[in-house]
């Protein structure tokens, strides 16, 4: 199977925890979803769809073990995941521009990109103004 810009069809598997101020939430997605080559780059995009939303998500995957997720509802989000180093990224909510700092804990991938296979582990934590807001995780597998 070769992955083109044309894209090739994957079955998307994704497990979401949130931690924040001692509450747990989780949520589950199995969405279809399409493997992308573009420029050099992989990226996964599928909706995360319930009963009010379909909100387009996109992973890119990076040669350096950085992994992009990027969400594009109301509230924007773009976010860099590498085990090495923290990222500065701004959140678009509706009261205005939020700075966050992303610090990954975890990033583990078993990637075969070219036969579209994948999963990801991530475990992180956002702050803003010096302040946890939450911790994170992501289980991710995505294959044709």
């Amino acid at each position: 199977m070769n992955v083109i810009q044309t894209g090739v069809p994957v079955r998307v598997n994704l497990v979401t925890t949130i931690e924040q101020d001692g509450q747990q939430q989780q949520f589950k997605f199995d969405e279809p979803g399409q493997l992308v080559l573009v420029n050099g780059h992989y990226y996964l995009r599928y909706h995360e769809t319930d009963q009010h939303t379909s909100v387009p998500v996109t992973f890119r995957f990076d040669d350096d073990q950085t992994v992009m997720l990027s969400r594009s509802s109301e509230n924007r989000l773009r976010i860099m995941f590498n085990a090495k180093q923290d990222y500065e990224t701004h959140y678009k909510t509706a009261y205005g521009m939020m700075k966050l700092i992303v610090k990954t804990q975890r990033l583990l991938t078993d990637l075969d990109l070219m036969n579209a296979y994948g999963k990801l582990a991530i475990d992180y934590e956002l702050h803003a103004q010096g302040q946890l807001i939450g911790k994170y995780q992501i289980r991710l597998q995505f294959n044709a």
